[in-house]
C-alpha cells in the first residue's frame, strides 16, 4: 500500500491507495466443435469496435468455418477478476444461423453488394458488415489484407451461412452423420422413435425446425 498526501486547502489529507496489480491477459485461440471444420480465412483484419473512431479496433485473422464465423485477435483481451468462457463460442464468434444479411463494400469503387448464396463478387471488398438476427452489427475492414482471400472468406461466408438447403446447415448435417453411424440409435433410443409428445420423431423435429425457419425468413421488423 501507498500513503499519498494530498493538499485540500489548509488542511493536509493523508490517502492509502491499494497496490497496483499486474494486469494479465486472457490468449485467444480458435475453439472447434465436434464435427466442426475451418473453410477459409484472411489474416490482417480490422475489427472496428466503435463507429465514430479507430482508436478501440481490433487486428486479427478472420476465420469461417461451417458452423461458425471467429475472430482471432493479435491484442490481448484483458482478464477480468471473474472471467467467464462460453464453451461454444468465444469472445467474437457469430454461428452461421445467426446472421440475417451480408454486405460487402469496397470504397475505392464506391461499390456495395448484399451477398447471397451462390453468388459472384466481382470487386475486391474493402469491408464487410454482418447484419445478425440478435441486432448485433460487426464489421470487418480489408485494408491490409490480400484482395483475393477477403473475397473468398466473404464468399465462403455467404455460402455457408445461407444454404440452399436447410440440411446442409452444420446442425443438420454433423447430427445426420453421427445418427446414421451409432447403430440405428440415440443416446440409446432407437432411431425410429418418436414416443415422445408429438410422435414422429426426428422427422417430426426436422419438419417443425424447417416450418420455423420459413416463418422467420417472411418475419418482417417495424
Amino acid at each position: 500500500y501507498r500513503l499519498v498526501l494530498k493538499n485540500a486547502g489548509s488542511v493536509l489529507a493523508f490517502l492509502v491507495e491499494p497496490p497496483q496489480t499486474p494486469q494479465l491477459f486472457v490468449p485467444q485461440f480458435l475453439y472447434l466443435t465436434n464435427g466442426e471444420i475451418v473453410v477459409n480465412e484472411v489474416n490482417f483484419v480490422r475489427k472496428c469496435i466503435a463507429t465514430d473512431t479507430s482508436q478501440y479496433d481490433l487486428w486479427g485473422k478472420l476465420i469461417c468455418s461451417n458452423f461458425k464465423i471467429s475472430f482471432i485477435t493479435d491484442d490481448p483481451m484483458p482478464l477480468q477478476k471473474f472471467h467467464y468462457r462460453n464453451l461454444l463460442l468465444g469472445e467474437h464468434d457469430v454461428p452461421l444461423t445467426c446472421i440475417e444479411q451480408i454486405v460487402t463494400v469496397n470504397d475505392h469503387k464506391r461499390k456495395q453488394k448484399v451477398l447471397g448464396p451462390n453468388q459472384k463478387l466481382k470487386f475486391n471488398p474493402t469491408e464487410l458488415i454482418i447484419y445478425c438476427k440478435d441486432f448485433r452489427i460487426v464489421r470487418f475492414r480489408f485494408d491490409e489484407s490480400g484482395p483475393e482471400s477477403a473475397k473468398k472468406v466473404c464468399l465462403a461466408i455467404a455460402h455457408y451461412s445461407q444454404p440452399t438447403d436447410l440440411q446442409l446447415l452444420f446442425a443438420f448435417e454433423y447430427v445426420g452423420k453421427k445418427y446414421h453411424n451409432s447403430a440405428n440409435k440415440i443416446n440409446g433410443i432407437p432411431s425410429g422413435g418418436g414416443s415422445g409428445p408429438g410422435g414422429g420423431g426426428t422427422k417430426h423435429f426436422r419438419n417443425t425446425i424447417k416450418q420455423i425457419f420459413k416463418w422467420g425468413q417472411n418475419m418482417v421488423i417495424y
